[in-house]
Formats: structure tokens, C-alpha cells, sequence
């Protein structure tokens, strides 16, 4: 499987970036890095599952989803 070594970069609306920058202080982060990451590790699937899926689909990339 392909490995990803960029960065994501996305814009949000400024709601949604006011509300992560509030839930990230409440929930304790010192940094938005850190508190996305956190969240991102809980929302998505592991690897392997993902691996799991992409080889029950016979995808081998990012490309074979289009």
C-alpha cells in the first residue's frame, strides 16, 4: 500500500474552526495539532481495518476509488 507523507491542509468555515479551537481548550489540548490528531485516531478505522476493506474492494490506491 501506497505511504502518505503530506501534510493535510483543508479550509473549514470559521464556525467549525472556532468550535474545534474551543472543544480542543475544554477537552484540555495545548495545541489544535494534537487535539485533531486525537480525534481523527478515534473517528477513523486502523489500518489494518482499512487495509481490510481496501483489499476486499481489490483497490490498490486512492486511484481505483474514482
Amino acid at each position: 500500500m501506497a505511504k502518505y507523507d503530506a501534510r493535510l491542509a483543508t479550509r473549514v468555515t470559521a464556525d467549525v474552526d472556532q468550535r474545534l479551537r474551543h472543544a480542543a481548550v475544554a477537552a484540555g489540548f495545548k495545541s489544535l495539532s494534537a487535539y485533531l490528531t486525537a480525534v481523527l485516531d478515534l473517528a477513523l478505522p486502523s489500518a489494518d481495518e482499512l487495509a481490510e476493506k481496501l483489499r476486499g474492494r481489490g483497490a490498490g490506491g486512492p486511484e481505483a476509488t474514482k
